[in-house]
């Protein structure tokens, strides 16, 4: 003879067996983005630009202007994504180090410690090497001293990035950002982009937020 269901058995079942429906949920949840992930278009590696910066932000905003310089100065850009990496000592570092050794991402902007600790191990590409990048920065009078690092292979000294106090701009999507440095992944698979975007980014955040923020909004 069954038991009848009633509401006193049905909150004791579920009392008792939340778990198991809350595991079917996050199983089916992973499932659908696993499935989701494999099946997502995923433009060329030389049609998108993935843009870190450790730390904190208006993503939205960062996100319009990411779209808009697509549109306007990289049209042949598929995709120019962004994403804020909260700033965590242990799992953070982890973080990067993963990405940069798969070649995910780009341009990074990271703290200064965490800066220095990647260019000396070669993780960066030389900015020297931006056509016309270094020339554009000291004609505006932005100090580059610190974005000098030794390659600790050849001996050798290169612009590993590009020290972002001086670019007032910036602060319409990031907060506290004035110790950061914005660099070029060394496995980032589309040199030529990333040398055009960076470019494209510092000559923009030059400008104070009301002037340049206003026009990608």
């Amino acid at each position: 003879m069954k038991t009848p269901v009633t509401k006193k058995s049905l909150r004791q079942h579920i009392s008792y067996s939340w778990w198991k429906y809350a595991l079917l949920i996050a199983l089916a949840w992973a499932c659908w983005s696993f499935i989701y992930g494999v099946t997502e278009y995923q433009p060329p590696v030389d049609k998108r630009i993935d843009f870190y910066i450790v730390g904190a932000g208006e993503q939205t905003l960062l996100d319009q202007y990411m779209e808009n310089v697509r549109t306007e100065k990289m049209s042949d850009m598929e995709q120019m994504s962004s994403s804020f990496l909260l700033l965590d000592d242990t799992y953070t570092s982890m973080q990067i180090t993963t990405y940069i050794a798969v070649g995910e991402g780009h341009l990074y902007m990271m703290p200064k410690d965490y800066f220095q600790s990647y260019a000396s191990q070669s993780a960066f590409l030389p900015l020297e090497d931006v056509p016309g990048l270094v020339d554009f920065l000291e004609g505006a009078g932005i100090e580059l001293a610190q974005g000098w690092q030794t390659d600790p292979n050849s001996g050798e000294k290169h612009l590993y990035g590009v020290p972002m106090a001086q670019f007032p701009g910036f602060g319409a999507y990031a907060y506290g950002y004035q110790d950061h440095y914005v660099a070029i992944s060394v496995t980032n698979q589309n040199d030529e982009n990333s040398y055009k975007f960076i470019k494209i980014f510092l000559e923009d955040m030059l400008e104070p937020p009301l002037q340049m923020a206003l026009p990608y909004v």
